[in-house]
């Protein structure tokens, strides 16, 4: 992984990462309302059961990210773990889903900020927006990794606050109240729901603790790799949850009597800041949202160009991608050719007419069925890979067999549950966007075996990282 910038990166700068991929600002602005359109009494309760699940996915992900420093991160673990056909699978999984989630974020910022200078119904201004911030993140991108996990720190940090103060100026002001002759909010906040309603609404809060993993991606760049990447793997959802689930919480109580329209409407959290808090509120929701949305462009372009890095560097991809700039160690030719399809597919959708509330819900659903195929087989071959050292106990074993299993089911169910932001579409679209991996997968097993088994390549100790320039 020669080219990189090793050892630079503190514990914050990692967990930086991790955090700015799940973004819970951008998180509770979004999916609270959509688990409660879908689960009714079962909102919290699903949140809950989330975290729960994603925190049993990061301790499997720990173990592997205690014993080995990789700039592919899961993708790696899981070829070490599983083989490098499986770990191929994982890593453009990976790939399709920080793309998305990519693609998803960049349209949410530019939405955001419309809104908050009043063109968010001019699809030309967000579409705008969305090459203004591709272009911003690419530059900070292109500067180094150390910059951009001090800004999408920030930002997150500011967003975050700005919108638990929101929340808690609306539940202090006794939350908005329904006109008389106008249906409340509890007629689906308190409804019971049905089977595939419940399992909708766990589908949905699983999308809100996406990315937890990108961390992992910066074990070459970090100080400490087998120390903070674990750490940061597992925190972030532990911590990320609890806001979460308290946010959730907050938002169902104000929904509850909200007028039922709010509760259909595109954006909750929006409408019922508009409706009753008034002033500059509004402004500060919307500032917040799109602050959060760019860090998670950020944080979800680092992670998506360092696995194609590592695959470009093993010869798993172009060797090209593999790449990188002396001067700041960044890997400029997997930034290149990530960043145009990033900007270039929102803004194509987006001038054809598609709502841009349509393209962000879309792209996060197509990076949900990637995570989840990520998060089955990384669970799955944390296990394994501590078989191989022989370093394996009952506890890890159980605990990646149920992570892995539970991944599955969700997958599955993902796909049949029905028509939850274009699931059934959204999952034909990312089994089209699979393909192209899997051909690359097959070529490279029939013509170039050796780069195949070369797949999963772990940080070594060089000579200039161990001792002084010149010694």
């Amino acid at each position: 992984m020669e080219g990189l910038r090793r050892r630079r990166l503190g514990f914050l700068e990692v967990l930086a990462q991790s955090v700015a991929v799940l973004a819970p600002t951008a998180a509770l602005v979004t999916v609270p309302a959509l688990v409660a359109a879908a689960g009714g009494v079962l909102t919290v309760p699903a949140f809950a059961a989330a975290g729960a699940l994603v925190v049993l996915v990061a301790w499997s992900v720990r173990h592997a990210a205690r014993r080995m420093a990789a700039v592919g991160g899961v993708y790696s673990y899981c070829a070490r773990g599983l083989g490098p056909v499986t770990g191929v699978v994982c890593g453009w999984a990976l790939v399709v889903a920080y793309a998305a989630l990519a693609v998803s974020s960049c349209t949410g910022a530019a939405l955001y900020a419309a809104a908050l200078l009043g063109w968010a119904d001019e699809p030309a201004a967000v579409a705008l927006g969305v090459v203004v911030v591709g272009a911003g993140v690419g530059l900070v991108a292109a500067r180094g990794v150390q910059l951009s996990a001090r800004l999408v720190l920030a930002l997150e940090a500011v967003s975050l606050t700005l919108v638990l103060v929101l929340l808690g100026v609306l539940l202090l002001g006794g939350g908005p109240r329904a006109g008389a002759a106008e249906p409340a909010g509890a007629v689906l906040v308190d409804a019971v729901p049905t089977a595939g309603g419940a399992a909708l609404a766990l589908l949905l809060a699983v999308t809100a603790f996406m990315g937890f993993e990108s961390s992992s991606v910066l074990g070459v760049e970090s100080r400490r790799p087998l120390l903070f990447v674990p750490r940061a793997v597992l925190w972030t959802p532990a911590l990320g949850g609890v806001v979460l689930l308290l946010g959730a919480a907050a938002q169902v109580v104000l929904l509850r009597e909200a007028p039922l329209a709010v509760l259909l409407s595109g954006a909750p959290l929006d409408g019922l800041v508009r409706a009753e808090a008034g002033g500059l509120l509004p402004s500060l929701l919307d500032a917040a949202a799109a602050a959060a949305f760019v860090a998670c462009t950020s944080g979800a372009v680092t992670a998506l160009v360092r696995v194609l890095f590592s695959m470009g560097r093993e010869g798993v991809l172009p060797s090209a991608l593999g790449e990188a700039r002396d001067r700041t160690g960044t890997p400029v030719r997997a930034l290149l050719a990530a960043l145009p399809p990033v900007v270039l597919v929102p803004v194509v959708v987006l001038l054809t007419g598609a709502p841009p509330r349509a393209v962000l819900s879309g792209a996060v659903t197509v990076a949900a069925f990637g995570s989840l195929l990520a998060y089955a087989l990384v669970s799955a071959a944390a296990p394994a890979l501590l078989h191989r050292i022989g370093e394996l106990t009952r506890p890890a074993l159980v605990g990646g067999v149920v992570a892995s299993a539970s991944c599955a089911v969700l997958l599955v169910g993902a796909a049949v549950a029905g028509p939850w932001a274009g699931g059934q579409s959204m999952a034909l679209v990312f089994a089209a966007l699979l393909v192209p991996g899997l051909v690359r997968l097959v070529w490279l097993r029939r013509r170039h075996p050796e780069r195949l088994a070369r797949a999963g390549v772990y940080d070594e100790p060089t000579r200039r990282s161990l001792l002084r320039t010149g010694t």
